[in-house]
């Protein structure tokens, strides 16, 4: 009879190694609740939108991205060959998005004129406070001006200046309304500095001395900041208004000193 030194085992069973013995012990399967957990979902950049969607404009930019793009393609195609859908289709919104914002094709051509047109002088009046106005007519006369001619000189201005000059819309109801409510606003700083003593009460109506100011500074925006003009045409009409606005101030105030 033959004896063994070890322990017996089952036959079949293939020996334990060092390896074997080494390992550490394997964790217990998962519970069948665990298994069914699902883990935490995959983390992303940003908002996530539907398949098919346009991309989103942020809401408080939305007006603003419309009214560049139908600027760009009323220039490029014209005011007539400019959709609705084409200028949504620019931003990345549905057509219903645009009219959430404007109504018609005409309102956003009214809103573009409204912020690049002639009630850019409006809107500098505006800004100016009272103490400045009363104070210092002439400096006024200057900064209004300069800072007009700051606002047409701008790519997107001269952009809508030759538009309107190419699409036959310098006689656009739109346009002579808000030049009409330009003079207006100019003509009662003018009555207001006649009435101070700044401008000799026999030297005009303020009707006419607001269109004298703002007549030649317009004349100098088609002349020479349009879409199509060189540095030097930009220059020329940046230097003629500055030299108006002296001749105009020395012309029409009294000297002061």
């Amino acid at each position: 009879m033959v004896t063994t030194s070890g322990p017996t085992r089952r036959a079949g069973r293939p020996p334990e190694t060092a390896t074997d013995q080494a390992q550490p012990p394997r964790h217990p399967p998962a519970t069948t609740d665990q298994a069914r957990r699902p883990g935490p979902p995959p983390e992303t950049s940003g908002p996530t939108r539907r398949p098919g969607r346009p991309p989103k404009v942020e809401a408080g930019d939305t007006k603003a991205a419309l009214l560049a793009a139908a600027l760009t393609l009323f220039a490029r195609h014209g005011y007539a060959g400019t959709s609705i859908r084409a200028i949504a289709r620019e931003v990345g919104l549905s057509e219903s998005v645009l009219y959430a914002h404007f109504d018609s094709k005409r309102a956003i051509f009214e809103a573009v004129l409204a912020q690049l047109g002639p009630r850019s002088a409006a809107t500098v009046l505006g800004e100016i406070g009272p103490g400045v106005l009363d104070a210092d007519p002439p400096g006024v006369v200057r900064m209004l001006v300069t800072r007009v001619i700051q606002s047409w000189d701008t790519p997107e201005a001269r952009q809508l200046i030759s538009l309107m000059s190419h699409d036959g819309l310098t006689h656009d109801a739109a346009l002579v309304g808000a030049i009409e409510e330009t003079l207006g606003r100019l003509a009662a700083l003018f009555e207001r500095w006649i009435a101070a003593g700044h401008i000799d009460a026999d030297l005009g109506e303020p009707a006419d001395l607001a269109y004298a100011l703002i007549g030649p500074v317009a004349q100098a925006r088609l002349l020479w900041l349009h879409a199509d003009a060189t540095p030097t045409q930009r220059q020329t009409g940046r230097d003629i208004s500055a030299r108006h606005a002296e001749f105009f101030i020395k012309a029409v105030f009294r000297p002061t000193g």
